[in-house]
């Protein structure tokens, strides 16, 4: 073989490994959660379309393990996916452990992102950093019931109960005169529900057991820089627990410990079977499996909510929710994390985002969603946004996984131990203190 030929021939080999080689990194991976399906799909069609790149996507199923911990998992072990679905609560920890890829210089140059509410930057941020955009967000605390269970029990609708004592009253109603009520207040609780127990059952409870000032119903004091380990808050919310669980039975545990608990919860609410559950502003369309979900204009006609009212303490709010969110991050150490980035502008774009977000009946983070038809034409979406002047926000710290799961545990400890509140408020603290040392925790009184 001639000296041209080969060096022909050698260099036709190296533009062949550095082609194969090129392909091989536009290849992206994604992970997102059964809930998300329709909008990642949409997405991922537009992207490899537009880029040429290669998608490969793992959707997380209902009833599997928990989104937040699947995604813990898979960094611990090393195969986690490019780009995936974080939720906000956990961004200070991700971004502690390494895991997450900072996007400031990416959104200094995207034009939408102006286009979303400062809280909703802050969300997906930590330490003034964005590592996360949101994807939806929701009055994670509203107060679902039936409209037959209602009218059997001579409630008056629509009902909106002043303080926790009517909340408590209601539900005795509904259980003296609707016996095929199995669960006339339905509060997830407990270790199986995950950030569910503390977001949807325990946090919201505290947030409006006392006043704001000096942040006295909170789980963190932001002025003193420690986590609050005793309070009245605390302990008010966890009495009330105890009320609901022990002292009235008003609700058995079984469901708190079903295979699946948010498809049981949802079971048991379009069957009848509850009175009033605490849950998302996302249920309006989740309670219902896709198959046999009524249309928009049905779903008012059976299903009533109501805001979830302050303790009644003085100085309490009038109602309290607490506002989370779904984030999607980019991992750090990304082969290339601008084709990354190409998908989450083509996953978040304005027309996408509340196209979605108003077929899901989910609340937007964006100013502008409104512009979208299918999002402004959503009754639902209009109604419950008012709620969100009243809604707080969990607490993006580093440890804050930790003191969820201990919240989870107290909750535990009255609804299953039939421990008092001041009992189990004694507990938490402990735990605190064990975890984050007596100096980063402090008692309210």
């Amino acid at each position: 073989m001639s000296k041209k030929i080969l060096v022909f021939s050698m260099s036709m080999l190296l533009v062949g490994a550095f082609t194969v080689t090129a392909l091989a990194q536009k290849v992206l991976s994604v992970q997102y959660g059964e809930p998300w399906k329709d909008l990642f799909e949409s997405a991922i069609e537009e992207f490899e379309a537009t880029t040429g790149a290669k998608v490969t996507a793992e959707m997380i199923p209902y009833g599997g393990v928990h989104g937040y911990q699947k995604v813990v998992l898979d960094f611990a072990a090393g195969v986690a996916r490019d780009v995936l679905i974080v939720d906000a609560f956990m961004i200070a920890d991700m971004v502690e452990a390494g895991y997450v890829l900072n996007l400031d210089d990416y959104v200094k140059e995207w034009a939408d992102w102006d286009q979303y509410y400062p809280a909703f930057q802050a969300m997906g941020s930590y330490q003034g950093h964005v590592y996360g955009i949101v994807l939806e967000t929701a009055a994670n605390t509203i107060l679902w019931y039936w409209k037959s269970n209602f009218e059997k029990a001579g409630i008056a609708m629509p009902w909106q109960p002043k303080d926790w004592d009517e909340v408590l009253e209601t539900a005795e109603r509904i259980k003296e005169k609707v016996p095929d009520v199995e669960y006339p207040l339905y509060i997830p609780t407990g270790a199986k529900w995950g950030e569910g127990a503390t977001c949807i059952g325990m946090y919201p409870l505290i947030l409006g057991a006392d006043t704001k000032a000096g942040d006295r119903n909170r789980l963190w004091n932001y002025s003193s820089g420690k986590w609050i380990g005793s309070s009245p808050a605390i302990e008010r919310a966890l009495d009330f627990l105890r009320e609901v669980f022990s002292v009235r039975e008003l609700s058995p545990i079984d469901a708190m410990y079903a295979p699946d608990v948010w498809g049981e919860w949802r079971r048991l609410m379009r069957e009848g079977k509850i009175g009033i559950g605490f849950g998302g502003s996302w249920e309006w369309a989740e309670f219902w499996p896709e198959a046999i979900r009524p249309p928009e204009e049905e779903r008012s006609d059976v299903l009533g909510w109501a805001g979830l009212p302050g303790s009644g303490h003085p100085g309490t709010p009038a109602i309290q929710t607490i506002s989370g969110g779904n984030s999607v991050s980019i991992k750090a150490g990304v082969k290339d994390p601008d084709l990354a980035w190409e998908f989450m502008k083509i996953l978040n774009s304005k027309q996408r985002l509340g196209k979605w977000l108003g077929g899901a009946a989910k609340l937007s983070m964006r100013k502008d969603s409104a512009e979208v038809a299918e999002y402004a034409q959503n009754d639902f979406l209009v109604e419950i946004a008012k709620l969100l002047p009243y809604s707080d926000y969990r607490d993006a710290l580093a440890g804050y996984m930790t003191v969820s799961v201990l919240v989870q545990q107290a909750m535990e400890k009255v609804a299953v131990d039939g421990l008092s509140a001041a009992e189990a408020t004694e507990w938490y603290k402990n735990k605190l203190i064990e975890e984050f040392g007596k100096d980063k925790v402090e008692t309210i009184r």
